[in-house]
């Protein structure tokens, strides 16, 4: 399971330097899907992706399935929200996760809301699973931040994953109708969102393991790939949410830098 995760993080990490860094800037969405797929296929374990990859620039972004096609495909613009949710099988598991990117500077509108998202996602990982144990009331978590603004997303915020299955595994799952409780052993995704219409999407997608530590039940992240922080308002952010992050980017460095060049390692060191 671990090895996984390290091997689609690799794989993800490179495409992300590649998408941020990448100077001469004219590519497609279909581009940026099969590069991401091109970085999956160095790994001599990867098969197949695990579903139709999403990848969204702009207002395709905001559409949550969507699938870029010969009369959809958009060339990105260097002031879009770009959104990729991906995922690959591997011969010694499954993957899923969706990382929010952006070319220049973003909007303010665009920052406060994507750390809000950001807030929901820390906040659902930090979940005490031994006090809120529900896909419902950990919903409500995920939530809370983009609601204090009246806004909100129209998808579950985590479903369960399975090994080679469809990938949407349940009983489980971490939604407003989901009352399942959550035990150690699961695997779910932790992606909260916000959609605006026909301009741009947000999601940030981990899958995480349930795991028990002692008496306590914690969730641990397995999905290994930067987070943006291009796109984060860091005054919006309390010092353990700050804390989290710059953890999770040290985990990835550590677990990943020696599969990485110079110029990525740089880049993820800049992160922590």
């Amino acid at each position: 399971m671990i090895n996984t995760h390290i091997s689609d993080g690799v794989a993800l990490t490179k495409f992300l330097f590649w998408m941020k860094k990448k100077r001469n800037f004219n590519l497609t969405e279909i581009d940026a899907e099969k590069k991401l797929e091109n970085f999956r296929k160095k790994n001599i374990k990867f098969l197949y992706p695990s579903f139709n990859t999403i990848a969204g620039a702009g207002a395709n972004g905001a559409i949550v399935h969507y699938r870029a096609n010969k009369n959809s495909n958009k060339k990105i613009n260097k002031k879009d929200i770009f959104l990729c949710d991906s995922g690959g099988q591997y011969k010694y598991g499954t993957t899923d996760v969706t990382r929010t990117i952006c070319f220049s500077k973003p909007t303010s509108k665009i920052k406060n809301i994507f750390t809000r998202v950001l807030k929901g996602h820390i906040a659902v990982y930090n979940t005490n699973l031994n006090k809120i144990n529900t896909g419902n009331l950990i919903d409500k978590r995920a939530r809370f931040f983009l609601k204090r603004i009246n806004l909100d997303y129209g998808h579950g915020t985590g479903h369960g994953v399975g090994y080679f299955l469809n990938v949407h595994e349940g009983p489980q799952s971490i939604s407003k109708y989901n009352n399942v409780k959550i035990l150690p052993g699961m695997i779910l995704s932790n992606e909260p969102g916000y959609y605006e219409k026909k301009k741009f999407g947000i999601r940030i997608e981990n899958l995480v393991y349930v795991k028990k530590d002692k008496n306590a039940i914690r969730f641990k992240n397995l999905t290994l790939a930067p987070i943006d922080t291009d796109l984060i308002n860091f005054k919006m952010l309390n010092p353990d949410e700050k804390k989290y992050l710059s953890y999770y980017h040290k985990d990835i460095y550590v677990k990943l830098s020696k599969f990485l060049n110079f110029n990525e390692k740089k880049w993820l060191s800049n992160l922590i």
